[in-house]
């Protein structure tokens, strides 16, 4: 059973994924050792769970819509679910039968992998790609927003403000890959595993989490915070609005992302609402409130299958069953 706590500790762990569960606790009025029995209550039933993964716009990022014959979906879905660098695997209305994102650490892996390998595919018959040129909001920003103002400045006050810059190393893709299999993984553990000194092992992870090259996320189940939507709104905007719709999307509390894209359109808008009626008012909401807005498409997932390397079940919960991502040094 989902109650408000739950829902607290969540919005705690989206401000900060590494909160102490002593500062959570405090921010909460409830023990440490509660704050975690219940993270690790809802982590279990696949409700809640900490996704890492590397930054966007340090990466090669591409959408990829895949026309595949409806007899071999499902064999279709399995291989690209497998494949480290496809970190999301989505079936959606729209042109395509699929939507997959690839983080790559270079074009020609990215080609490569779209041309010859997706293309090649039993079943695949078309694709269609756009990259990502940048992040306006990023899926981390997202909230349930259970939290009161005071509890929300608590929270952010816990997170680490500044880091020294720092020259990317093999050391650093090994502390990402074990965020990625587990966020709330402790810093003696991890300085076990580097066979390095705790202070030492400390300083590195402010340095990676603080600098932007890699993301972190607390992601929820559907049935979590009640959404039973996800939709991306396709649009074309003049390049030289980009600035004043930026800081307008800013303050729109259902948006789970956005980012300037190549190809017809250049703006996408991830959003997630209860209703098809919510879905137009908001829709109709952002073509009046962002200036020079030409709108496109509009795609509705019908259902995940893998978010960000996490293979997903059909309600959108986690399996707990992780392809970690590419961390390129």
């Amino acid at each position: 059973m989902i109650d408000e706590t739950d829902l607290q500790l969540v919005n705690l762990l989206q401000i900060y994924p590494r909160m102490s569960w002593a500062n959570a606790g405090r921010i909460l009025g409830i023990s440490a050792t509660t704050a975690a029995n219940r993270w690790h209550r809802l982590n279990g039933e696949g409700l809640a769970w900490i996704t890492t993964y590397p930054n966007l716009e340090t990466q090669f990022t591409a959408i990829v819509e895949v026309d595949c014959r409806t007899d071999t979906l499902p064999v279709v879905i399995q291989q690209l679910c497998q494949h480290p660098l496809v970190v999301s695997v989505e079936e959606c209305t729209g042109d395509g039968d699929l939507l997959v994102w690839i983080i790559a650490p270079d074009m020609n892996s990215l080609t490569t992998l779209i041309i010859e390998w997706i293309g090649r595919l039993d079943g695949v018959h078309g694709t269609r790609s756009s990259l990502i040129t940048e992040v306006i909001v990023g899926g981390e920003s997202w909230r349930v927003n259970a939290l009161g103002p005071a509890r929300t400045s608590q929270a952010t006050a816990t997170r680490p403000q500044q880091a020294p810059e720092s020259t990317p190393s093999r050391v650093d893709v090994v502390l990402a890959e074990a965020l990625a299999r587990d966020g709330r993984v402790s810093a003696t553990a991890l300085a076990h595993l580097l066979d390095a000194p705790v202070s030492s092992v400390q300083r590195r992870l402010q340095r990676l989490l603080v600098g932007g090259k890699i993301t972190m996320r607390c992601d929820v189940a559907p049935q979590f915070a009640g959404w039973a939507l996800e939709c991306t709104w396709l649009a074309t905007a003049a390049l030289n609005h980009k600035p004043r719709i930026a800081e307008l999307l800013r303050d729109q509390p259902s948006l789970r992302a956005g980012e300037w894209t190549t190809g017809a359109h250049n703006l996408r808008l991830t959003f997630r609402a209860n209703t098809m009626s919510t879905l137009r008012g908001f829709e109709q909401t952002l073509a009046k409130t962002l200036p020079g807005l030409a709108p496109g498409d509009l795609v509705v997932q019908m259902r995940a299958h893998k978010s960000m390397g996490w293979l997903l079940d059909s309600a959108g919960r986690t399996t707990g069953n992780l392809v970690v991502p590419v961390f390129a040094p």
